[in-house]
């Protein structure tokens, strides 16, 4: 019989059961119930191995209505994978919507000790029927912060104006919030606020060190288009619809025909009342006073900016409501203010400052920028995308903020064909003769990149850059052209480093990027999360998986990885791990389609071997909605049969499950189950402690760290107790040398068996991580010799979370009547903090005798 050990879910099943490739050094088979399901994917982790983006079927029993109370429980449940101690006090409701698809879309913040720790959050999504099918975000683990400030929030406000001061100019501070910031590796306690000023117009965000009172991080979050030059005017069509407001003295351009109720637009009017669409003429200030008119013929050259800009923004408002069903920027029917002709800072800009969108004057050579409807719409998808994702403004997310407005520029132009030729520049209108400042069908062109990474001669590195206000935030302005790229290839098609690419429109694609930015991305995505949000948003709206295949093709072609179509297989009636004896076996096998896979019809294969021999294969009853009858065959007892499954996706290939086909599933024949030995450690049954170190030896009990050092928050079966490392609030660590913990002898002179156990190993915390190593030993002459038969570390499952695993006795040792285990947790690399529990140990062996399996416990 030839090796094997293997995580197992269920007794006697060997292999992984993941559709997608995770290794375990990743970190995150720390709870079994996620790994281990065959109807989840895990696409993408960080870098310590926490889940960051999982889709399948989490949870198919969700009340409708009550999703944040089940998403808290699901977050309960698997609180190992994701290294949460407490899910309902650290995760807060920031937000739950409902989306055209009735989908529901719940998204938390995360807290610290009662503080926000900024940026960090997750997204759980529901389907109509309250499935739970993705969960996706960033989350903090194993932070250790002070969170009592040691400066005030005036001190903090004070310092950020002073240093605010010195380079820019005077702002008006918001109110200051205590923040947990992680920044560049570190966790800062902060207070954190904002402040305005209007000339020259700033929007800074600051975070000053609680502690300190230094200056951890500022950046003006004002997110505009580039300063591009001068200009001299607008387009001088003529605008036959300008909706203003007659004040019995003057016009002006004042617009409430979208409030509730009013139907002039043919939309029914979603503004609550008192919203409205204005535009002003800013001049030196701003907001600046409303555009008026004598005669409601707005033909002065000072106003056709103003013209456009109010023409365009409340077209821009129709659009978001028909296409998307979204009332204005927020969805909630916000105001949307226009300031033109801004001269205080220079020409040739635009931006949105968080409230309102401004465009500024024109010099020579250029026009109003406002004669852009790319460009309008470019500010307020800003606006959209604040009150979506929040895609941080800088590195790669805020490349991809700045895409997302170049899109919905694109898409809204295409739009309004009528209005303005649509093309695949910005800005064009804005220059006279010219193209504008920036290409999203040939980024290149204005020296922005369209393939992702250091490969592409125009990309700008992100690795160790330093966001500022003088390197445009690590070069959001020029990698935007990757997710520019990507749109074009969406919608029009085309084949780019090699890659063909069947487009799918403007407007579906506009549709695709919306709904991942509305629910599917976060503050902190980068290009890779983008990706993963635009294919799910893909699959909500084209379960066929085509929208969803042309979308990763699409990303695949500007050089951004995607997981790409895939199944997996879960099993309604479970596995069979133990068959009677000369019958035939039938269990059920379901195939579901992720990212956009698609199950091939009739596709399902069964593969089994024999005692170890040549595989045979047999092709799967087909039952219909991808559901499969997989029958194993006869045999005599005492025989092993190993076996796995196939089934082929509509458009890329097959996929197995177990995908590691060398160590398949595994089912004994026997007519009798014989467990010689189990402990769930509710009593003393004789295991012996021993070892060198100098605190933190192995010692049954309930466990009461809480989880907050990489420690268990509970024991692995629900019992109460198991055995730990120093099971001590705070201090639950393995110190200076190894703590050995030994079985009782239990005898196997009749057969072999199968020895299982839950494990658990954390060695990710502390001033020298992933440096020490858990062991598993099996002893067939009562401890005199060892064989070594299971491992962990320094980084393979060395994140905590219960592990279970199962191997059998006879593929190490030879069998006898003396056999122990031995488990062994080590502290020997310097500053590491060493975790470690046992739980759930089984040894069970099967037998050849009656013709019905019986069960039997031993003892």
């Amino acid at each position: 019989m030839k090796t094997r050990l293997l995580a197992a879910t269920i007794l006697l099943s060997f292999g992984s059961t993941f559709a997608a490739t995770v290794a375990d050094s990743d970190g995150f088979r720390g709870t079994n119930k996620l790994v281990d399901n065959p109807r989840v994917v895990v696409y993408e982790t960080d870098k310590s191995g926490l889940p960051i983006y999982v889709e399948g079927e989490l949870r198919s029993n969700s009340a409708i209505g009550n999703e944040e109370r089940d998403a808290i429980s699901f977050f309960e449940e698997h609180k190992a994978a994701f290294r949460m101690n407490d899910p309902a006090s650290e995760l807060r409701v920031s937000s739950i919507k409902s989306d055209d698809l009735n989908m529901r879309h719940v998204r938390f913040e995360q807290i610290y000790n009662s503080v926000k720790v900024l940026g960090a959050e997750m997204i759980v999504h529901y389907t109509p029927d309250g499935m739970l099918k993705t969960v996706n975000g960033n989350y903090q683990a194993d932070l250790v912060v002070d969170v009592v400030p040691n400066i005030t929030e005036q001190a903090a406000t004070l310092r950020a104006a002073e240093d605010l001061k010195s380079f820019f100019g005077v702002g008006e501070p918001t109110q200051p919030e205590l923040v947990v910031f992680p920044w560049q590796g570190e966790n800062y306690l902060c207070w954190h606020l904002f402040l305005y000023s209007s000339s020259p117009m700033g929007r800074w965000e600051y975070l000053i060190d609680a502690h300190s009172g230094e200056v951890v991080f500022y950046a003006n979050r004002i997110m505009n288009d580039n300063d591009i030059g001068t200009g001299i005017g607008v387009m001088g069509e003529a605008r036959d619809h300008i909706d203003t407001d007659w004040t019995g003295s003057v016009y002006r351009m004042y617009d409430d025909t979208r409030q509730l109720l009013n139907d002039p637009h043919g939309h029914g009017g979603q503004m609550p009342a008192g919203r409205t669409i204005q535009t002003n003429i800013a001049g030196g200030s701003l907001p600046g006073s409303i555009a008026t008119d004598a005669d409601n013929v707005w033909t002065d050259a000072s106003l056709a900016p103003a013209v456009d800009g109010h023409v365009y923004s409340a077209l821009f408002y129709d659009w978001l409501l028909a296409e998307f069903g979204l009332n204005s920027y927020d969805g909630a029917g916000a105001s949307m203010l226009t300031s033109v002709n801004y001269y205080a800072e220079g020409d040739n800009n635009a931006y949105w400052n968080g409230s309102q969108i401004v465009v500024w004057s024109w010099s020579t050579g250029w026009r109003s920028l406002a004669g852009c409807p790319d460009v309008i719409a470019h500010e307020w998808g800003h606006a959209v995308t604040e009150n979506g994702s929040n895609l941080v403004y800088q590195l790669e997310p805020g490349a991809m903020n700045e895409s997302f407005s170049d899109m919905i520029g694109a898409a809204f132009e295409w739009a309004h064909d009528s209005m303005d030729v649509p093309d695949w520049y910005m800005g064009e209108n804005g220059v006279v003769g010219g193209n504008g400042f920036r290409s999203m069908s040939n980024p290149h062109e204005f020296s922005d990149p369209d393939t992702y990474g250091t490969g592409d001669p125009y990309w700008i590195d992100v690795v160790g850059c330093s966001p500022s206000y003088f390197n445009d935030y690590c070069g959001v302005h020029t990698n935007s052209g990757v997710g520019n790229k990507w749109f074009y290839l969406l919608s029009d098609g085309g084949t780019h480093n090699g890659i063909p690419v069947t487009g799918i429109g403007v407007s579906d694609a506009m549709r695709i990027a919306v709904r991942a930015n509305l629910f599917y991305w976060n503050s902190q995505s980068d290009y890779n999360d983008v990706a993963l949000g635009t294919i799910s948003a893909a699959n909500d709206l084209d379960p066929s998986g085509v929208w969803a295949t042309r979308v990763s093709s699409a990303w695949n072609a500007v050089n951004v990885s995607t997981p790409g179509p895939t199944l997996s297989f879960s099993y309604p009636g479970g596995l069979p791990d133990v068959v009677t004896p000369d019958q035939t076996t039938t269990f059920q096998v379901q195939l579901t389609g992720n990212m956009g896979g698609v199950p091939l019809a009739n596709s399902g294969w069964l593969f089994y071997s024999i005692d170890g021999g040549s595989y045979a294969s047999s092709q799967m009853t087909h039952l219909g909605s991808d559901l499969y009858d997989a029958t194993l065959p006869a045999i005599s007892c005492g025989s092993e049969l190993a076996f796995f499954v196939r089934a082929r996706e509509v458009a890329t290939t097959y996929f197995f499950d177990p995908a590691d086909t060398a160590n398949p599933y595994i089912a004994v024949v026997a007519s009798n189950v014989v467990t010689v030995f189990e402990d769930d450690f509710e009593t003393n049954t004789g295991w012996a402690v021993s070892g060198t170190v100098s605190d933190g030896p192995w010692g049954r009990g309930v466990p009461i760290g809480g989880g907050d050092r990489g420690d268990p928050a509970s024991d692995f079966d629900g019992s109460g107790q198991c055995y730990l490392t120093d099971n001590v609030d705070g201090n639950s660590d393995v110190d200076d040398g190894t703590t050995i913990l030994t079985s009782p002898v239990f005898d196997l002179s009749t057969g072999d068996a199968l020895i299982t156990y839950a494990r658990w190993f954390s060695n990710h915390t502390g001033g020298s991580p992933f440096e020490d190593i858990f062991r598993v030993y099996l002893s067939n002459n009562s401890g005199s010799s060892w064989t070594i038969v299971d491992s962990a570390g320094p980084s393979n499952e060395s994140s905590g979370g219960w592990i279970q695993k199962s191997f059998m006795a006879g593929s190490f040792l030879s069998p006898t009547a003396n056999m122990r285990l031995k488990f062994e947790a080590s502290d020997i690399g310097g500053g590491s903090v060493v975790e470690a529990g046992l739980d759930a140990v089984s040894v069970v062996r099967y037998e050849c005798g009656t013709a019905v399996p019986t069960i039997t416990t031993v003892g």
